[in-house]
């Protein structure tokens, strides 16, 4: 059975059909500039880069991920940032990530506030994300996470995500200096 690839201009229809997105307690949007210093706030927070393999990011790299716009998706590696909130505040974000259009597969990734943790609302915001995925065409859809997150990696296996690779020191992390182990987790709906 020959299997098509994901049509770009379809995503996109999907996507903005879909947003905002409500959950029982959430809602997922598009970020705009008025979360810039929401995003800083989350993002640059001591510990949180941890994860993300990152440095704290600029004020011009804040001033973008913020900027707005309408989702891209028109190859593989495109992605698209949805702020998290709940109850008015943004408490943080969530990538859906194309990662191959021909072989259908998307990504999740997910980063809350630290005072926020630990509430299920990345758990909340992620379920709706893959559904949102699956509604988009997604026949896989991934986590890669750092093998030492293990709130992120409890998060994709309440979603159904099951261990598929580990990476031993395959990745120096920016925001360490030190070699890291990677995990994917997937599921396919």
């Amino acid at each position: 059975m020959t299997v098509p690839p994901l049509e770009p201009a379809e995503l996109m229809r999907t996507l903005r059909g879909a947003l905002p997105l409500r959950t029982e307690r959430l809602v997922l949007r598009d970020l705009r500039p008025d979360d810039l210093d929401a995003v800083r706030r989350y993002r640059n927070a001591p510990g949180q880069r941890r994860w993300t393999y990152n440095r704290d990011q600029t004020e011009a790299e804040l001033m973008a991920w913020t900027a707005g716009g309408a989702a891209t998706f028109l190859r593989d590696g495109d992605a698209h940032q949805l702020g998290i909130e709940h109850d008015g505040a943004l408490v943080g974000d969530l990538m859906l990530r194309v990662t191959s259009l021909g072989s259908r597969q998307m990504e999740l990734g997910w980063m809350l506030a630290t005072e926020v943790q630990g509430r299920g609302f990345a758990t909340e915001a992620a379920r709706a994300a893959l559904d949102l995925a699956i509604r988009m065409g997604a026949h896989r859809v991934i986590a890669h996470l750092d093998e030492e997150n293990v709130a992120s990696r409890r998060v994709a296996e309440r979603l159904g995500m099951s261990l598929e690779g580990r990476f031993v020191d395959d990745e120096v992390n920016p925001a360490t200096g030190e070699l890291g182990t990677s995990l994917i987790l997937a599921v396919r709906p």
